[in-house]
């Protein structure tokens, strides 16, 4: 089928979302996106039928793409239901370990676990590839990019269920992958951050039981964090909490009814729809404690209708004593954390993530 660019600007943005938006996003988005389909602008078979065809090409405004000693590919087993999924290894070069001078004495390195986004419908383990190369190579750690079962095939709980299966892995199998145990934190962009953020609660919940030892970090990039007041059509109610739902609806990437449509599949529309958006797996900030977590750094765009959740859950965190820190990106989208081949604001968050690494993961 091929793309489904025309030369009309299907897309184009309302000007008082373009105004707020920083000149180099824009531009961005307007070559790119403004003049072609979202996979949320068409049925679930379509989309499926020709990814590519509704997909941003990222590869043309994506980062650079250093190189790693090995980047292996595991199957690990799943068990809700039984399956396994994908789980990609990064481990740095030797100059870029010793370089990050984060080995320990036995030369083991320290983790970061990453979960792509994609709303739990889209995205696979190519998604956050050139970041995740960056940040291995950077931090000088290793990095375990995972994939998991999305919507429709596998609705909720499954991707969260998948998300806990892969850590337990990666925790059973520290030392053959040179990785210390006593360091490994969790990230993940948009739905990844969800699922980041619901890791930390069940590592914390479940770290006496299983003898897990606590998370160094919990990166969470765009976040969702609370599902409820997502409509199943048309614009969010007034009783919805967020600000930014209203005044970031039709925000660039991420507009709400993108929000709709990944949400009418991951967590369906019958009348059980509240009981899933209510569950913390599905809704981190509706965790019955936010203390004793991993320390969390929240990385936002400020133009997304996602920031007000962002806000909210780190006043949470902090208010049960967990630390935290948020940066919000002014002037940036939704996607901005892959645009650093271009944009400047996604160079600056890249910076920031490779710093909190280091910093997280010190000896």
């Amino acid at each position: 089928m091929g793309s489904q660019e025309t030369s009309e600007s299907i897309n184009a943005l309302r000007p008082s979302i373009a105004e707020r938006l920083d000149p180099v996003f824009l531009d961005i988005y307007n070559r790119y996106q403004a003049n072609r389909l979202r996979c949320d602008q068409v049925p679930y078979e379509t989309y499926n039928a020709d990814r590519e065809a509704y997909s941003f090409p990222t590869r043309k405004v994506a980062g650079p793409s250093p190189e790693v000693a090995s980047n292996a590919v595991h199957r690990v087993p799943v068990s809700h239901p039984a399956g396994s999924v994908e789980v990609q290894v990064y481990v740095p070069t030797t100059e870029a370990a010793l370089s990050g001078g984060l080995a320990d004495a036995r030369g083991r390195l320290p983790a970061l676990v990453n979960f792509h986004g994609g709303g739990f419908v889209i995205g696979d383990l190519r998604s956050d590839e050139p970041l995740v190369r960056q940040l291995c190579h950077r931090a000088g750690c290793v990095v375990v990019n995972a994939d998991y079962r999305t919507a429709p095939e596998f609705p909720h709980p499954t991707s969260a269920l998948d998300a806990w299966d892969v850590l337990r892995w990666v925790f059973a199998r520290a030392d053959e992958l040179g990785i210390d145990a006593a360091r490994v934190a969790v990230s993940g962009l948009s739905a990844g951050g969800c699922l980041a953020a619901v890791l930390s609660i069940l590592a914390r919940d479940h770290a006496q039981e299983l003898a897990l030892p606590p998370l160094k970090l919990q990166l969470l990039i765009v976040p969702l964090v609370d599902v409820r007041h997502v409509p199943v059509e048309g614009s969010a109610g007034a009783d919805a909490p967020y600000e930014s739902y209203a005044s970031n609806e039709f925000a660039p990437m991420l507009p709400l009814s993108r929000l709709v449509w990944f949400y009418n599949y991951w967590l369906g529309t019958g009348a059980d729809r509240a009981e899933k958006a209510g569950d913390f797996r599905a809704s981190p900030l509706l965790a019955s404690s936010h203390a004793n977590l991993a320390p969390a750094s929240i990385r936002a765009a400020e133009v997304d209708p996602l920031v007000s959740e962002a806000r909210v859950y780190h006043e949470t965190l902090l208010a049960a004593g967990t630390p935290s820190s948020i940066k919000v990106y002014k002037g940036q989208g939704h996607t901005f954390p892959h645009w650093d081949g271009e944009n400047p604001g996604s160079k600056e968050f890249v910076d920031d993530c490779v710093n909190d690494l280091k910093e997280a993961f010190k000896l």
